[in-house]
């Protein structure tokens, strides 16, 4: 059996299908894999803390022009609506393990 305790990856890799703005663009992305309770911890580090502050926090690596910083991510959702949303659905998503076939 392959599900042991701490027997998680340390990084997800993904590729990410962003719409919209007349466009289907691929990311190619690495997420950190963080704990649902680390992330909600970050959260709640500070009542001003901001969702573009979560993204450098569960992103490791990306194939996008913008900085992985909460700047370069607030520069990225200024240009492109959205994506901050759909980046943290893709973490997630990448995260969620599924049952095949029962």
């Amino acid at each position: 059996m392959s599900l042991k305790k701490g027997g998680g990856p340390k990084t997800i890799p993904a590729t990410l299908t962003i719409t919209g703005q007349g466009s289907t663009d691929k990311v190619s992305i690495t997420f950190h894999n963080r704990k649902s309770s680390e992330v909600e911890g970050k959260l709640k580090e500070s009542p001003d803390v901001k969702m573009a502050a979560i993204i450098p926090f569960i992103v490791e690596s990306w194939d996008l022009d913008w900085d992985l910083t909460e700047e370069g991510v607030l520069s990225m959702e200024d240009e492109y609506p959205g994506l901050v949303v759909g980046i943290l659905d893709g973490f997630w998503k990448a995260r969620r393990k599924s049952v095949e076939g029962n």
